[in-house]
């Protein structure tokens, strides 16, 4: 099951399933609201990946990012190992890549500073593979055999 929050009026969070688009905090580029919780799944066509890019990032900023921050996740967030990173502050995040069509976006801010916010930009990606150690090490045996 996935939640739409809806907080004060405010709405945000939701499914984004089409190959490219746009997420931003809500009210962006004005002030985001206190106190809100945000959850966006991006989902692009099974086999691609999802490319995320940031064209604007300000959040309220703490060295743990204990306040107002954004968790990118790899698929989908209740797997806490397919955390990409959580941010806050004026440093953009990098690009994302996910491994597979699906990325989760959560965005929480308190009940003090509020800031600009963010926007972001995602677009379907070609399927990207990772390899553990073990496999780039059979790959390079396989190689050494057949090469």
């Amino acid at each position: 099951m996935f939640l739409l929050y809806i907080n004060s009026g405010i709405k945000c969070g939701g499914v984004l399933s089409a190959p490219h688009g746009n997420v931003s905090s809500p009210n962006f580029p004005g002030l985001y609201p206190y106190d809100i919780d945000c959850v966006w799944l991006i989902v692009v066509t099974e086999g691609s990946s999802v490319l995320l890019t940031f064209h604007h990032f300000d959040l309220e900023f703490h060295d743990s990012c204990e306040f107002d921050y954004i968790k990118i996740y790899n698929g989908v967030s209740e797997d806490q190992g397919n955390l990409l990173g959580k941010f806050c502050g004026a440093n953009f995040p990098p690009p994302f890549t996910s491994s597979w069509n699906v990325m989760t976006i959560i965005f929480h801010s308190d009940n003090h500073v509020a800031s600009h916010g963010f926007s972001a930009v995602f677009q379907k990606g070609f399927k990207a593979y990772y390899f553990s150690a073990q496999q780039q090490s059979n790959l390079g045996l396989w190689r050494k055999t057949f090469h």
